[in-house]
């Protein structure tokens, strides 16, 4: 499987966490309701629907409140593996968020947190 393929499933499992784990459900319930594209340049787009606390793939990537755009799938995966830190490549160009802060910085929460789940069942 390639990063890109990882990065997805990673959002995939992070969406997961976010409606079934506890902790997941806390912070799932600080997003505002609305759309959350995150994006590889040029590859991947996954919009994610925030509705009640709840998340799910979303139908199309129209209109969202954030985006979360990431130069490559290399840096993709480092960020979500904590190998890279925000400000790092936000400084560098491999980060560039936008729209509603709060919503970027919660969804980030959630993939570090299934970050941390999959490495602890490990």
């Amino acid at each position: 499987m390639d990063k890109t393929e990882m990065v997805r499933e990673r959002i995939l499992r992070a969406i997961e966490i976010a409606n079934t784990d506890p902790d997941g459900q806390k912070l799932a319930h600080k997003l505002n309701d609305g759309k959350l594209v995150v994006r590889i340049r040029g590859g991947l787009e996954v919009p994610v629907q925030a509705c009640g606390g709840q998340l799910s793939i979303a139908v199309d990537s129209s209109h969202p409140k954030a985006v979360c755009e990431y130069s490559d799938a290399d840096s993709a995966w480092a960020l979500l593996n904590r190998e890279m830190s925000r400000f790092a490549a936000t400084v560098h160009g491999q980060l560039n968020q936008r729209g509603l802060s709060p919503m970027n910085e919660t969804f980030e929460k959630i993939l570090l947190l299934a970050n941390d789940k999959l490495h602890a069942a490990e």
